[in-house]
């Protein structure tokens, strides 16, 4: 089923759930069909069809893509307006959660060809969708684009939609029972929604808008005002040309690129870089996407998780994003979110040197406790480099995380410093325990070399010379030799896969095989990770030469775009990727840490702890007064089921009126 529908409110601004409680929205259409049967068509003012009227109470399932869309304006629009009976969550199912559960693209437009379907969405269709879905005027009242012709062409692309999900839906996986009960809790998890504080939440954007001027100001003065605002991204490149610096882009990557303490800059470019990097921090996006997403029956901001976002099963954020929030510089959060509340924008700059830094580190205090309720949150303990350990089998590593979980051994920290640099755990320094412990953990568990050290180690202020890095890389593998043979493992399991189509090939908890179009590797719950298009190609590798390696096909990111190799499938969001070991060591790592989360998530609500958000390896619930206690949500967390077995975890959690890291 689909629907096509129309709102002055903007839908990717303000959320479904605004969007459908919005007054001026409405429904154009709704097309449906049962099994392979025709695809019929419903528009208000026709009386509602008796067969989905039966098809509902009898408790029959309901298909769409992206199916919270379909789900909302059900529950928001069509029962309430139109007398629709309303389904209960668990009759739904969506195929974008079964085409991300395959590492397929999300949107219907890509997901199709990347299951190999000729069928496609409807681009002339696709365009006049989005010009009805607004209206033609507003003034003096609010006129549609609703000739008929209009309106017929509008149907048939809604219906052109309905079978490509259709066709679509025979090609995916269903999913497994467990992951589907999650899918229904994830719908409720979206529909609880979170508080937001708007007092604070308007307080610091006024303070961003100061500071914004501010910074303004900066740049005009340190260019004679050939640049007027720091967001003005054509003069600046301009500018910095016209110094004699070489300059294509100013996004992210190449500010860090042009700001490297090696690179010999005039000190005027440096110092309008530096202010343009500070005006970039603003945090009026994520402030609005809670103010705009507010539900007006209860105020709290809905739909900001999407469920298995990452190929490895995680969740990702929708608007808000709370994965992408920053790790506070300051450690009184408190006193900094009693400054903000202000908006004097004088107060906090003479408190704190970066005001928009300084907003940003408040970002997650903008979610608080209903009345009568409070926020109580718990996160797992290191649990990607514990379940690194338990998937290799470096059993050394394990006793020590269960001794340092026991109170009876040291910081795990230290003691990777410690077998580093040859000398007792409590004989390593502060800075040692950054250095060689850390860092190194963060970075060279998956394979790191000297550019994945770097990059993390200038993350936590440090530079180190080449050498060092190579010396404690070296000192960290020779260290880890079970997980240096699972890296090697993993990727020689994965291409005997591929080569021997059908057999299922084994590195300890991990199996690989190939089905249909997919290699599949199998985690220790049970649940795949799936690598569509599977092929072994000769590729380039850093170190000089060509290896025979496994590729797949990925949507892309930055991230991945290194990793691209020539396909004539290829496109700008759909490519053939090269891999290694130790990037599916990660990809195994990551899935697991996310099946213990998912295992914990229904015991968690069972136990009386309703989820809001989950944040990576956290879990944030909104809980009632004198319920619960942090102690008891960590043994929650912590109870492993049988698969588990032998892992050890940790977490660690608080409870507040606000949400905090």
């Amino acid at each position: 089923m689909d629907f096509e529908t129309r709102s002055a409110a903007d839908l990717k601004r303000c959320g479904v759930y605004a969007y459908a409680a919005h007054a001026t929205t409405d429904i154009w259409c709704l097309a449906y069909a049962f099994d392979d049967g025709p695809i019929e068509v419903w528009t208000p003012g026709q009386p509602v069809p008796a067969d989905i009227v039966e098809h509902i109470m009898l408790d029959g399932v309901l298909t769409a893509h992206n199916a919270a869309f379909e789900r909302i304006i059900w529950r928001y629009i069509l029962a309430p307006r139109y007398g629709f009976p309303e389904p209960a969550t668990e009759q739904w199912r969506c195929t974008m959660a079964m085409a991300y559960s395959l590492a397929l693209p999300g949107s219907l437009e890509n997901a199709a060809p990347a299951a190999g379907l000729d069928m496609a969405k409807d681009k002339h269709g696709h365009r006049l969708m989005m010009q009805m879905a607004r209206p033609r005027k507003t003034e003096p009242e609010l006129i549609w684009w609703n000739e008929p012709e209009k309106i017929v062409r509008l149907i048939e692309y809604c219906k052109q939609d309905v079978a490509v999900e259709r066709a679509l839906e025979k090609r995916l996986r269903p999913l497994s029972v467990s992951e589907l009960a999650l899918w229904h809790l994830d719908q409720k998890i979206n529909d609880r929604g979170v508080l937001v504080d708007e007092t604070l939440a308007l307080a610091a954007k006024g303070i961003v808008k100061q500071a914004q001027a501010d910074l303004d100001v900066r740049m005009r003065a340190l260019t004679d005002n050939e640049v007027s605002a720091c967001s003005n991204r054509n003069q600046l490149v301009k500018w910095i040309r016209a110094q004699g610096v070489d300059c294509d882009s100013i996004n992210k990557a190449a500010m860090e690129v042009l700001l490297e303490e090696d690179n010999p800059l005039p000190p005027q470019v440096r110092a309008v870089l530096l202010v343009r990097q500070e005006s970039a921090r603003a945090s009026v996006a994520k402030i609005d996407s809670l103010l705009n997403g507010k539900s007006p029956e209860d105020d709290r901001a809905k739909g900001l998780l999407q469920f298995h976002s990452a190929s490895t099963g995680r969740w990702g954020g929708r608007r808000f994003q709370p994965q992408n929030l920053k790790r506070p510089d300051e450690e009184d959060i408190d006193t900094l979110i009693d400054i903000v509340a202000t908006g004097d924008f004088d107060y906090l700059s003479m408190s704190y040197p970066n005001p928009l830094s300084a907003v940003g580190d408040i970002l997650r205090g903008l979610v608080v406790a209903a009345p009568g309720h409070r926020i109580v949150a718990a996160d797992y303990s290191n649990i990607e480099g514990r379940v690194l350990a338990w998937l290799a089998g470096e059993q050394w590593k394990l006793d020590a995380f269960r001794a340092f979980d026991g109170g009876t051994g040291h910081d795990l920290y230290k003691i990777t410093a410690a077998g580093i640099l040859g000398k007792e755990p409590s004989a390593v320094t502060k800075d040692e325990r950054q250095s060689h412990g850390k860092v190194p953990e963060l970075a060279l568990g998956y394979q790191g070399g000297v550019g994945a050290f770097s990059t993390m180690a200038a993350n936590y202020g440090l530079t180190l010379e080449v050498p060092v890095i190579e010396a404690i890389r070296d000192g960290w593998r020779e260290k880890h030799p079970r997980i240096k043979q699972f890296w090697y493992g993993m990727e020689e399991a994965a291409v005997d896969a591929v080569q021997r189509r059908g057999e299922v090939t084994r590195v300890g908890k991990i199996a690989f095989k190939v089905a249909g179009s997919w290699l599949m590797m199998r985690l220790p719950s049970g649940r795949y990770i799936a690598y569509p298009r599977p092929e072994i190609r000769e590729f380039d590798v850093p170190w000089g030469g060509t290896k025979a390696g496994l590729t797949y096909f990925s949507t892309i990111d930055p991230a991945k775009k290194g990793k691209i190799i020539d396909d004539d499938a290829n496109s700008t969001t759909w490519a053939r990727i090269k891999t290694y070991g130790g990037m599916l060591a990660e990809n195994a790592t990551q899935a697991v840490a996310r099946d213990v989360l998912a295992d914990a998530m229904p015991r968690l609500e069972a136990a009386g702890y309703p989820i809001i958000l989950t944040v990576h390896d956290e879990v944030v619930c909104e809980v009632p007064t004198g319920h619960g206690s942090v102690d008891e949500m960590e043994e929650i967390m912590c109870d492993l089921p049988a698969w588990a077995a032998g892992l050890p975890v940790a977490a660690e959690g608080f409870e507040g009126e606000r949400y905090r890291k």
